[in-house]
């Protein structure tokens, strides 16, 4: 597939290190300033989203939240491959290789998830670094999430498990 772009191990540990040492109050009106940090075009804003391009076009990045208060910033790090078995081993091949190169920076991860939507994740006190294999998207995301709403979300994913929701 020509054309297909993933971030690279430098790119991928700059972006990692960056979220990871970001000192903000994750007020969505801050989204813009750290926009303009990470060179993220803001292409909409609303009450409690800011959608992004961060270099992989339309829409590929979005921070959310509730009331004006950020949970999430979620960035895809690769375009999306295609749907064939070239296309699924380039977006796993280039999940471990960046899977590595954050590890290498940030110490060893604290979770790893297989599965369909593979995830790694790095938790510090007050949020979590997520690298994600979406696999039915067809790229790899990295996400940038608060404590509380991941297990708040971790939650619902057993509650379901269990057949609770």
């Amino acid at each position: 597939m020509t054309g297909w772009r993933a971030l690279t191990d430098g790119e991928i540990v700059e972006l990692a290190t960056g979220l990871r040492s970001l000192d903000w109050s994750w007020q969505l009106q801050e989204v813009p300033a750290i926009a303009a940090k990470f060179d993220w075009k803001v292409l909409m804003t609303r009450a409690d989203w800011v959608m992004l391009d961060c270099g992989f076009g339309l829409s590929s990045g979005a921070v959310t939240g509730r009331d004006g208060v950020a949970e999430s910033i979620k960035l895809k790090v690769t375009d999306s491959a295609s749907e064939d078995a070239t296309g699924r081993a380039m977006v796993r091949d280039a999940f471990v290789r960046m899977t590595e190169a954050i590890t290498g920076a940030l110490g060893e991860p604290t979770a790893r998830i297989p599965g369909e939507t593979a995830e790694i994740r790095w938790a510090f006190p007050e949020a979590t670094l997520l690298l994600k294999n979406l696999s039915l998207a067809h790229t790899v995301q990295l996400m940038y999430q608060t404590n509380a709403s991941l297990a708040a979300f971790d939650r619902s994913i057993e509650f379901e498990q269990q057949g609770l929701m």
